[in-house]
């Protein structure tokens, strides 16, 4: 269990997270030297105030969650906000609306522009997928136009086996991480996981003994 811990992202994003909760996040990612807590953009400021000095973990917080549905200058004001109260990394949520639209060379035009931003701050650029709503093709593409924009992970949402997680991963150029959104998985899977290659695998909660 323990090689695991550095791959492990809590991401406390769900409608009914309370601050009690987010803290308990707070502190097993600090007792357990996990990789990263995402947390909601209006929390970010009070977690970073508390993260403490030694914790070495990634806070990050998401822009346009959970559909992306936003206007690109809404979701630049919050990666601004974020990126000011302290969170170093954003997830930018693919609209996929646009996607689908005879409009979606936007989607690769709004997340380069949000990238720039990010990356001039020195955070961690990731582009959220919600993989069910694609079909393999249409998430080969998506994937792409977020490489190109310069996402550093791609995160795909989606309770997917561990074949077709690997399989996503082979899309991507080295340079660029996975992270799978597994909600609640095995450790057997996990290190199915981390040994193909996926850089971070993203819980809704953690559990040291499970």
């Amino acid at each position: 269990m323990e090689h695991l811990l550095p791959f492990i992202e809590v991401q406390l994003t769900n409608p009914k997270v309370s601050i009690e909760e987010i803290y308990t996040g707070l502190e097993q990612v600090h007792q357990y030297n996990l990789a990263a807590l995402i947390v909601p953009p209006f929390w970010v400021k009070k977690l970073r105030r508390d993260w403490g000095a030694a914790n070495q973990a990634i806070l990050g917080t998401v822009v346009g969650f959970p559909l992306g549905f936003q206007r690109t200058e809404v979701k630049q004001l919050e990666t601004e906000l974020a990126l000011q109260d302290g969170a170093n990394d954003i997830e930018v949520t693919l609209n996929s609306s646009a996607w689908f639209s005879t409009q979606n060379k936007w989607v690769k035009i709004e997340l380069a522009k949000l990238g720039k931003l990010i990356h001039q701050q020195e955070s961690f650029f990731t582009v959220g997928i919600r993989a069910v709503d694609f079909d393999v093709i249409n998430l080969e593409r998506s994937i792409k136009d977020a490489v190109d924009a310069g996402a550093d992970f791609i995160k795909i949402y989606r309770n997917l086996d561990v074949d077709k997680s690997l399989e996503i991963y082979k899309w991507l150029p080295e340079s660029v991480g996975l992270k799978i959104y597994v909600g609640s998985t095995t450790f057997k899977e996990m290190e199915l996981l981390i040994a193909g290659g996926i850089e971070r695998i993203c819980v809704m909660k953690f559990v040291k003994n499970n």
